[in-house]
């Protein structure tokens, strides 16, 4: 009986962490968001910084269980690897896009960003969770129409 259980358990489990990398990208885009609207004081900013870290690690957390869900038990020091690496790439290019974007705003013989620059930053990373969320709502469909045939 409780092998059941544990087997419940495990599908809800793969069930649930798409779910959850769906809520973090929504809570970073929420971020995003605040940090589009709210940047005329300091005290905006670090509600916006906090929830954008609060979405970054809850997705960085979740994401392990997604991998191992799908991954065999001989493939999972490979797998966890290879999302490190992944994540890095991930980091890298999304500094990368926002650092263009900021350096295409910032006008000759100016020092800073215009403010449509950091707005339009802000905008492309809710984009980018948009499409996030979508694709592990996907994710969560296919794994529950896997799961219950």
């Amino acid at each position: 009986m409780s092998t059941t259980r544990e087997h419940s358990e495990a599908r809800l489990m793969r069930i649930a962490n798409p779910l959850l990398l769906a809520g973090s990208a929504v809570v970073v885009g929420g971020g995003f968001a605040l940090f589009a609207a709210a940047r005329s004081d300091l005290a905006g900013l670090f509600v916006a910084m906090g929830v954008l870290g609060f979405g970054v690690g809850s997705f960085t957390a979740a994401m392990p269980g997604v991998i191992l869900a799908v991954t065999p038990k001989s493939e999972t020091s490979s797998a966890m690897s290879f999302n490190y690496v992944v994540r890095s790439v991930g980091y890298s290019l999304g500094s990368a896009i926002g650092g263009l974007i900021l350096a295409a705003g910032t006008g000759p013989g100016h020092l800073f960003p215009d403010d449509s620059a950091y707005t339009t930053a802000a905008l492309v990373g809710i984009g980018a969770m948009a499409i996030t969320t979508l694709t592990s709502l996907a994710l969560t469909r296919r794994r529950s129409s896997e799961t219950n045939p």
